[in-house]
């Protein structure tokens, strides 16, 4: 108890101990605080290491046989939400060296239950995972970094495994490395069989494919010949027909001779158009049994063919019968100033028509065999 206002040497020693106490408090709260910066200015992509010794792997296809495995990686992160941060790690001296303790012991258990799980969930064979780093890389980061993120409160950039290396000096590696390489060789051989096989059975199809396009081929091009063929042929008719239609055919019918009438006209002997016929004159010109075309205005020539007359035909239709084989030097013509139908080799204007065609029996306009161009009762006048 104070007397005069001087207070007791215990309570000086209380008053003492409890500001000391508060003093201490402080300073544990500003280090945490300190701490707290700290780990929130550097852990702006802060980067963190992590070891995992060996541990063993198993092959799916050896349940007995495992290789040890040892794994290296990092895992960079921030920390985004302060509060978040505070409250899951709660720690009146927490400091970044704990913390960064703390955060590589946990990244470590699940990256090791990921590649020991690789194998059987990825199907990733044990003894090639140091080939597939970027793969488990992702496994890793796919499957780690959530639970990270909730246990500590922090956002995670990325969680890479740096490298993966096998005890090679251990039994369980030999032994293991000698059955899947048993394997891997039987795999070989069999996708190399394969392989060939595909080959062997594209190249089928491909030569199947080419003989199907060439026979498609051949039927276009003779289908396309036959629908040429036969426009020519329609293309005939129709210009014969038309020149029916125009009186430029004068067929006759009848027998020439003593046949029946002909164009209401006996032949052989008998008048036509007041004209004797039958080694007479026809129209002033002779010719057997045929009658004499009138006279034209301009070059053109009557053919004789199957003991009738045919036309008048310039020039141009004369060279296309000419060129198709439907007349040739010995076929029969007139024109005016002829003096009898003639062979049509010996008239110097058409001569030219038949220079490369040989000299032979004129083939007839409908495919049969012609009769003799009299008609076989008078004989045909002399040149």
């Amino acid at each position: 108890m104070a007397l005069f206002g001087f207070k007791s040497s215990k309570e000086v020693e209380e008053e003492k101990r409890i500001a000391a106490q508060q003093a201490a408090k402080q300073a544990r709260e500003e280090v945490v605080r300190n701490n707290m910066t700290n780990l929130s200015n550097l852990s702006k992509g802060s980067q963190v290491n992590f070891v995992i010794p060996f541990f063993d792997v198993s092959d799916p296809r050896f349940m007995d046989q495992s290789v040890p495995v040892s794994v290296r990686g990092s895992i960079v992160y921030s920390i985004d939400d302060m509060d978040m941060f505070r409250q899951l790690n709660k720690n009146e001296a927490y400091s970044d060296d704990m913390f960064h303790n703390k955060l590589k012991s946990q990244v470590a258990m699940y990256v090791k239950s990921v590649v020991s799980n690789a194998p059987r969930e990825a199907g990733l064979p044990a003894m090639q995972l140091d080939q597939k780093i970027v793969e488990i890389s992702e496994l890793v980061h796919k499957q780690v970094a959530t639970k990270v993120e909730r246990t500590f409160g922090i956002n995670v950039r990325s969680i890479d495994i740096v490298s993966l290396n096998y005890d090679k000096s251990s039994r369980n590696y030999r032994e293991l490395k000698a059955l899947t390489s048993d394997l891997e060789r039987d795999r070989m051989q069999t996708q190399n069989r394969l392989t060939i096989n595909n080959m062997e059975q594209q190249s089928d199809m491909n030569l199947e494919l080419q003989r199907m396009q060439t026979i498609d081929a051949m039927k276009m091009q003779m289908e396309d010949q036959r629908e040429r063929m036969r426009i020519q042929r329609d293309g005939i008719e129709m210009n014969q027909e038309q020149l029916i239609k125009d009186g430029r055919f004068g067929r006759q019918g009848g027998m020439m001779g003593g046949n029946p009438m002909m164009g209401g006209q006996p032949m052989g002997g008998g008048m036509m158009g007041g004209q004797p016929m039958g080694g007479g004159m026809m129209g002033g010109q002779p010719m057997g049994g045929m009658a004499a075309p009138p006279p034209m205005m301009s070059t053109q020539y009557y053919v004789g063919i199957n003991g009738q007359q045919m036309g008048p035909f310039d020039m141009n239709t004369l060279r296309q019968y000419a060129q198709s084989g439907q007349m040739n030097a010995q076929t029969k013509v007139w024109t005016q100033g002829m003096p009898q139908w003639a062979p049509a080799g010996t008239v110097p204007e058409l001569a030219s028509l038949f220079t490369q065609q040989p000299m032979g029996t004129p083939p007839p306009m409908d495919g049969g065999t012609p009769p003799p161009m009299d008609g076989g009762s008078t004989p045909a006048p002399t040149l």
